[in-house]
This record gives C-alpha cells, sequence and structure tokens, in this order.
C-alpha cells in the first residue's frame, strides 16, 4: 500500500482520536511507525492491521471507520480544492468521479487509484462502481462522497456495498454551501 494511505489512516486517528488511540494501534499491530514513509510501499496487510486495529478499539465496523476516513479527507483543504474542481453543483461533482483517479495520479502518479465507473439511473440517482480494488475502497469513496454533498450543501442519500455505491440527491440545495473560488482571496497572502 503507498505510504500515503498509512499516513492518512494515522493522520485521521491522530486528529480524531487522539495520539494514545493511535499508541494502542501501533502495540496492538506491532506495526513500526517509522517504515510510514509517504513515498514507501508497505504490505497491504499492515494497512488492514491497522485500520481493523483502530476500527475495532473505537467500536466501528472496518467500512465505518474507512468512510470517516473518506469524510475526514473532505475536510483537508488541499483534497477539497482537488475535489471541488469537479462542478457547481454535487450532480456535477457525481458525474465527473470518473475523472478523479486521473487527476490524483497526475498529483501523485504512484498512488494506485481503480478507475471509477459513474451511471446515471434517474434524475439525481447515481450509481457508483470501481474497477478492480482493494477491500474498503468504496467505504472511502462512500466517506467522500458524504463529505462532498456537506460542502456543496447538497442532501444525499448513499448506500454502499462491496459492489458499488448508489447516490440519490435527495435535495440539491439543501443547507449552506461551503465558499469556493478558484482563486484565492488577496488578503490571504498579507
Amino acid at each position: 500500500m503507498h505510504g500515503l494511505v498509512n499516513r492518512s489512516v494515522e493522520a485521521f486517528t491522530r486528529a480524531t482520536y487522539g495520539d494514545d488511540l493511535w499508541t494502542r494501534v501501533l502495540l496492538r499491530t506491532k506495526a513500526d511507525p517509522n517504515i510510514f514513509l509517504t513515498w514507501n510501499e508497505t504490505p497491504n496487510r499492515v494497512t488492514y492491521s491497522l485500520v481493523i486495529a483502530a476500527a475495532m478499539l473505537v467500536g466501528k465496523s472496518r467500512n465505518e471507520y474507512l468512510e470517516d476516513i473518506g469524510s475526514w479527507l473532505t475536510r483537508q483543504e488541499q483534497i477539497r480544492r482537488l475535489l471541488r474542481f469537479s462542478g457547481e453543483s454535487y450532480g456535477d461533482f457525481l458525474e465527473s468521479l470518473q475523472d478523479l483517479p486521473n487527476r490524483i495520479r497526475l498529483v501523485i502518479p504512484q498512488l494506485l487509484i481503480p478507475d471509477l465507473r459513474v451511471a446515471i439511473d434517474h434524475a439525481d440517482c447515481y450509481r457508483i462502481s470501481a474497477s478492480d480494488h482493494q477491500p474498503g475502497f468504496l467505504s472511502i469513496i462512500a466517506g467522500v462522497l458524504r463529505g462532498m454533498a456537506d460542502d456543496y450543501g447538497a442532501l444525499a442519500i448513499i448506500l454502499a456495498s462491496n459492489a458499488g455505491i448508489a447516490a440519490r440527491v435527495a435535495q440539491s440545495e439543501y443547507s449552506m454551501k461551503r465558499h469556493f473560488s478558484l482563486y484565492r482571496r488577496r488578503e490571504a497572502f498579507r
């Protein structure tokens, strides 16, 4: 697994549950934190054991924990900006999901993200599936979809399974969406 994945699991766990929980995860898995270099590969089993141990310690399933990581990722400003390039509305975002792996590859070529397919069943109902992917990948994507629905101010019903994700946009303007601009305000640089 790409080191950035392990770093994300670590950063989410520390930010959400604290350093003590992360220490307990490392002790339970006997993982060496010094091998989590951002650009290095780690055996998949190490990443899986970290996620499973953390989820057990906080009383969640593996998929719930991964969804929480996906949602947390959308609150990281650099990632949020990458995701918001997808369009003005949440529907635009969903329709452009199949472009996301290529955009990620532009930034981090070594991070292997499965291709995503988006099918529109009927107005405001989307089915998202992925090419061959690691276990839990769709749970992370479901979390990203939840986080971005909030960011766009949309009310969405998202159901994830091993086969794919069903997303229905119940209301596209449910609450205030977060401000987004391609350009930063001039005051931000002072």
